[in-house]
């Protein structure tokens, strides 16, 4: 019940995302070997979802969604998902009109691909069922590399323009580490002059102990670069979609309007935002890839009833619960900020402050920041403007 949910306030309507996403972990191979990527230890594993599986796992979201009002979304990740032949994805999307056409579920196909393959079948299977394109690109920093640690950013650029040739959009990430975090200006006027939206995404997971000592960044360094690009994105006349700055003004916009029109709150019981489904077929929250205790069960084997009655899946429920109730209540921003950044903060993003309590040492100050900018600015209600509803934020 709303009442019950950790941190809520009473008398608020029920809020429900528009759509649920599902990161799929096709293969963990790839030809890349950044620094920095969580999937590191398991990038020359072959290893691939087989197209029964797959079907086993739109079965279980079929059953599990049918008539739940929101769409589906397949963002279909690796490893490198472009290293798979055009005909296995063909195959996938066959199976997803099959099963969930019957059951009433609208859906959608997105692709996280770090563009350094890209050839006519590619383009042409990109054009036919992909509805967003992601590209991972760093810009500057020199931590994309090949396995003989090459540096492969003039490979991907010339693909993007590619893409751009080929009629087709794409959006980048931009991963923050300490190889380009003094570079944030610049990566942004890259991205203006190339007119391409993009992402800020500071370093959210590992993949073994130590790993990211030399590429994470503090929480106060993240703060300050994701400052910097509020900044810019206020001074800029271009219409890219930089986020999450945008998602941070979407808050504090709704947070200045008052009232209890603003007010959302993640009800992760109710709805969950984000699942990571690993290869294996393993069910993940968007907080617990790949804790083996908050591990849902199998979406190849089991139903979304069995996957919800779980000890993985209830631990991890209380474990997001209670980040909230520690965090969030407090906080002037609650209800215009849902409270999924520490719902789902992954181990990397849970940070604590001197008396050992947690604290949202990232997101919080970057709002004040952001309503500190419109509020001297006078420029609320042109924020607004800047922000058409169809790219606010869902969590």
């Amino acid at each position: 019940m709303a009442e019950e949910r950790a941190g809520a306030r009473p008398m608020v309507a029920p809020w429900r995302p528009p759509r649920t996403e599902w990161v799929v972990k096709l293969s963990k191979l790839c030809n890349l070997r950044c620094r920095y990527c969580y999937e590191y230890p398991h990038l020359g594993d072959a290893t691939k979802m087989s197209l029964d599986q797959l079907g086993a796992f739109f079965r279980a979201v079929a059953g599990g969604f049918a008539g739940c009002g929101r769409k589906m979304s397949f963002v279909w990740h690796g490893g490198e998902p472009l290293l798979h032949k055009p005909d296995y994805f063909r195959a996938i999307f066959d199976l997803q009109r099959a099963i969930l056409e019957p059951s009433g579920l609208a859906w959608s196909n997105s692709l996280q691909t770090n563009l350094t393959v890209v050839n006519d079948a590619l383009i042409e299977l990109l054009r036919e069922h992909i509805e967003h394109i992601g590209v991972s690109f760093d810009v500057l920093g020199g931590q994309r590399v090949d396995r003989r640690g090459e540096v492969a950013d003039e490979r991907v650029a010339g693909n993007m323009q590619r893409l751009r040739e080929a009629g087709l959009s794409f959006g980048c990430i931009t991963v923050l580490s300490r190889a380009n975090v003094d570079h944030v200006a610049s990566i942004y006027r890259f991205f203006e002059e190339i007119e391409t939206s993009f992402r800020l995404l500071p370093i959210y997971r590992t993949g073994y102990d130590g790993q990211q000592d030399a590429h994470a960044l503090a929480p106060e360094e993240i703060v300050g670069a994701l400052c910097l690009a509020v900044d810019l994105w206020l001074e800029s006349s271009s219409h890219i979609q930089v986020r999450p700055v945008e998602d941070y003004v979407d808050m504090v916009v709704r947070r200045l309007d008052g009232g209890a029109s603003y007010r959302r709150f993640y009800d992760k019981r109710a709805a969950e935002i984000i699942y990571m489904v690993d290869t294996d077929g393993s069910l993940y929250s968007n907080a617990d890839a790949y804790a083996p205790a908050l591990r849902h069960g199998n979406v190849f084997r089991d139903s979304f009833a069995e996957l919800r009655r779980s000890i993985g899946y209830r631990t991890a429920l209380a474990r997001a619960e209670a980040r909230m109730a520690a965090a969030c209540p407090g906080c002037r921003y609650h209800g215009a900020c849902s409270g999924f950044p520490m719902a789902e903060a992954t181990p990397e993003q849970r940070w604590l402050g001197a008396d050992g309590s947690l604290r949202c040492a990232v997101v919080q100050p970057v709002l004040e920041h952001v309503e500190r900018r419109l509020v001297e600015a006078g420029i609320v209600d042109k924020a607004r403007e800047l922000i058409p509803a169809e790219r606010l934020l869902i969590a």
